[in-house]
């Protein structure tokens, strides 16, 4: 499995596991506790929502591009990441359907060194 030796490994990282639908190693990109904000508002909290919330995205193979714009230090283990991201998926009428939006998300050195997401929020 792939691993973020600095804040800006995580998006490739991310990208690569949710366009192969690989729900387990998208979910490796977040710390234990960390949380991906929905549309909605609603807040998916740690590794078992985490899945059910990819397990739902997946379900229309989608797929994802995204721009890292800034990476902000705050400290030595702490970094927002803002940036573009644009995904799309085929309806099950045969439709492409396109979504877009900036991002801002904070990633954290963990303990082995290799950075994770602590909040994912995609229309930040």
């Amino acid at each position: 499995m792939d691993k973020a030796h600095n804040a800006g490994d995580v998006h490739p990282i991310y990208v690569k596991a949710f366009n192969a639908g690989d729900i387990e190693a998208t979910v490796a990109c977040y710390e234990p506790g960390g949380c991906f904000v929905a549309k909605s508002g609603r807040v998916a909290r740690g590794i078992e929502e985490l899945r059910e919330a990819y397990r739902i995205t997946f379900a229309n193979k989608p797929t994802i591009k995204v721009d890292i714009g800034k990476i902000i230090p705050a400290g030595e283990d702490l970094a927002l990441i803002i940036g573009e991201w644009t995904s799309s998926a085929e309806t099950p009428v045969g439709e492409t359907k396109v979504w877009s939006g900036t991002y801002t998300d904070i990633v954290r050195r963990q303990s082995d060194g290799t950075w994770k997401l602590v909040l994912d929020n995609p229309n930040g």
